[in-house]
């Protein structure tokens, strides 16, 4: 089997990590924000301040308790990022309606409204976004860096997931991941959790955006196989529908337990796209 896994939504739930991140590049780049503002009454904002003073289990129990409805909508909007510019939209969103976040409905937010008010913010907050995608990557690191076992524990592991890739990767010769997350995080994150991965089959972002579509081109060439030989899960309908469109023959799955949600299983279907509830599905192919 030649097989490319997504990290994010197939092998880990990081969207704590995420919602820290955000958290912490609020409080430096916008701190006249709502987000802002509600944090300075909380204990969250002397957590990221003094991250390295903190025992790990303390602080994450401190901020799942404090910013747990606003996680659950950075995991439900989560379905539409795809890079940093996506974290942008989906914070100001939650940001503009965060005394009324029950305004967030999937029916309201939904695929065309979300790339039509994609398409005109990042128009009129051309530097935000600017400031915003620096201090995303450099909040990571400040987490990361300040205390790593926090930061690890802000991720969380799809355990019998990842046990079945690991299966898959002691079998066969050409099976990996591709992301478009950091891959220093991603190395640091599976080095953690004792999964040797040869980094050569880790493909992800060291510096620019990751063409999920055009990358998977490159590795088709670079294994030396066919369009159809690949199999590849994401669980972000966007990635899916432009890997299809450079690589149509590619064997595309969608998975269940990541960020998505019923209106995206849907189109993705209609598009030939597989839906399914565990890697253990693919050990036929």
């Amino acid at each position: 089997m030649n097989l490319l896994v997504d990290f994010d939504g197939v092998l880990f739930d990081s969207s704590w990590e995420v919602t820290v991140i955000i958290l912490t590049t609020y409080l430096n780049v916008f701190p006249q924000s709502n987000i802002s503002k509600y944090l300075s009454n909380t204990k969250t904002i002397k957590i990221i301040d003094n991250l390295g003073s903190y025992k790990p289990s303390e602080a994450l129990k401190i901020i799942q308790k404090e910013n747990r409805r606003l996680n659950s909508y950075i995991r439900k909007l989560r379905t539409y990022c795809i890079d940093v510019d996506d974290f942008f939209v989906v914070s100001y969103l939650i940001d503009t309606n965060f005394f009324n976040l029950s305004n967030l409905t999937y029916k309201k937010v939904n695929t065309k409204f979300y790339n039509t008010f994609k398409g005109e913010l990042i128009g009129q907050k051309s530097e935000e976004l600017q400031k915003f995608i620096k201090y995303f990557y450099d909040s990571r690191k400040y987490i990361k860096d300040s205390n790593f076992e926090f930061w690890i524990s802000l991720s969380t592991p799809f355990k019998e997931e990842i046990r079945i890739f690991l299966d898959f990767y002691s079998k066969f010769s050409n099976v990996g991941i591709l992301s478009t997350k950091q891959k220093y995080a991603i190395i640091e994150t599976l080095s953690y959790y004792g999964m040797s991965i040869d980094p050569k089959y880790i493909f992800a972002k060291e510096s620019e955006f990751i063409h999920k579509g055009k990358k998977i081109k490159e590795i088709i060439d670079l294994w030396n196989i066919q369009e159809n030989e690949l199999h590849f899960v994401d669980d972000l309908l966007e990635n899916l529908l432009r890997i299809k469109s450079y690589v149509p023959n590619v064997n595309l799955y969608m998975s269940l337990w990541g960020y998505n949600n019923y209106e995206h299983r849907l189109i993705a279907s209609r598009n030939g796209i597989n839906l399914i509830k565990s890697l253990r599905l693919l050990n036929n192919n």
